[in-house]
């Protein structure tokens, strides 16, 4: 083995001992009931809950919060392509814990797709079907989770000056991609009225607090044209207080 290949070894080895370090510390604050929520998604998940960089991992992010960040996953990938396999093993080890299968979960993805691919998808004549088989895949890991029941969360508005990064170029004009949302959109109310009882869905639709008049999010709620900042995150805790009240 050269020393190059040696030294990547080591970073993957250290990078899988960080994770399941991180996932006994979830579960064992999960044990003693010190847990109400999990977030499972992209950044997105992350900037939702804290001011944290949105680093992929699970980690902590806010009182009684912890989040499961896959990193830049799409909706379209995962109704392709299901969950990755290491989070469907591990739900298995998460349904023994009481305290995680009662966790409120959450599940955000959806705004790479708005912002990157799907408006040019859907002026060629592509559709949102894909939508319908993310939410069976997110139902399916509920129960693998032993859940009673998780919420969807509809993706931000987009932005008229949206994040383009090198990776993930935007595609589409704002109204291209306002038009990819409120599809999107759409396509989860469906769904998730569409879904069986159980495990139960929810939604969790941010969309008329994060938008103003034009249907794109509003400039004070976001910093870099894509995640919320600290105004953004607090409109999204009071939305999910609201949720969680809801019988």
């Amino acid at each position: 083995m050269s020393p190059a290949s040696f030294r990547a070894f080591v970073r993957m080895r250290r990078a899988r001992l960080r994770g399941w370090l991180a996932l006994v510390r979830l579960l064992v604050a999960a044990a003693r009931g010190q847990v109400d929520e999990i977030w499972v998604g992209d950044s997105h998940s992350v900037t939702f809950n804290t001011e944290h960089s949105p680093l992929p991992g699970i980690l902590r992010t806010g009182e009684r919060r912890w989040t499961w960040h896959l990193g830049p996953r799409v909706m379209f990938s995962i109704a392709r392509d299901g969950f990755p396999p290491t989070l469907l093993r591990v739900a298995r080890l998460i349904a023994r814990v009481r305290g995680a299968r009662e966790a409120e979960w959450y599940f955000s993805f959806g705004e790479i797709d708005i912002r990157c691919h799907l408006a040019p998808r859907l002026a060629q004549g592509g559709d949102v079907g894909f939508v319908a088989t993310y939410a069976d895949r997110v139902h399916d890991l509920l129960g693998r989770l032993g859940a009673d029941h998780g919420t969807l969360v509809v993706p931000v508005p987009p932005c008229l000056d949206s994040y383009d990064h090198a990776a993930f170029p935007v595609a589409g004009t704002p109204e291209e991609r306002l038009a990819a949302h409120r599809s999107v959109r759409s396509a989860l109310v469906v769904a998730v009225g569409a879904a069986p009882a159980h495990p139960q869905l929810r939604l969790l639709d941010l969309t008329d607090a994060l938008a103003g008049p034009s249907g794109l999010m509003r400039d004070e709620l976001t910093d870099d044209g894509c995640h919320t900042n600290a105004a953004g995150r607090d409109v999204v805790r009071r939305a999910v207080a609201a949720l969680v009240q809801t019988p």
